[in-house]
């Protein structure tokens, strides 16, 4: 039974399993230019009958879902490919502060980046769900490099003084991390 026909071309469609976090995770991300784009192609593919067969055997499988739009404020091009490591950072940001604290995560990400932890940061805002919600997203080398370096991270001076801001910025923050095991169209 073939899955459901997705958008070609611009497009991205992305699956990641958990490293971390609720076990048995499984995360899709489709990305698109705009919601529009969504609205149209979700009303074609839940119209197929491809889309009704492969439904009835995937909810088999799947015990709850939830679906959350995001507006990515900074792209990154895509991940490296097939078993890149994912470490995405949930910031609740204050209301009157979610400006300060986007232009904040991103010298996170290229402060990670300059010290070789972390390469191609994504930031996204939240479009649904929670609202005041940040997410930086950047690909580490491996496990073990991304633990050694926050071992070591409020050592460094430049560090101290973005964490300081950043804490003014937010009321906290969580870590996921996530394997690519999908497609990347």
């Amino acid at each position: 039974m073939a899955t459901p026909a997705w958008p070609k071309g611009r497009d991205r469609y992305e699956v990641l399993t958990d490293l971390s976090g609720e076990m048995f995770t499984l995360a899709t991300a489709l990305h698109l230019d705009s919601d529009e784009v969504w609205h149209r192609m979700n009303a074609t593919v839940l119209a197929s009958p491809e889309y009704q067969d492969w439904f009835k055997l995937f909810k088999q499988y799947v015990e709850e879902g939830q679906r959350e739009f995001h507006t990515v404020e900074q792209a990154n091009g895509g991940w490296s490919g097939v078993g890149a490591i994912v470490v995405r950072s949930c910031f609740r940001a204050l209301e009157w502060r979610i400006g300060e604290t986007l232009d904040l995560l991103k010298t996170y990400g290229a402060m990670l980046v300059d010290v070789g932890v972390g390469s191609r940061p994504r930031l996204l805002t939240a479009g649904s769900g929670r609202l005041f919600n940040l997410i930086i997203e950047v690909e580490a080398a491996d496990l073990t490099t991304w633990d050694r370096h926050r071992a070591t991270l409020f050592q460094d001076a430049q560090f101290q003084v973005w964490f300081r801001r950043l804490s003014t910025c937010v009321s906290h923050g969580s870590h996921d991390f996530l394997k690519l095991v999908g497609p990347i169209v």
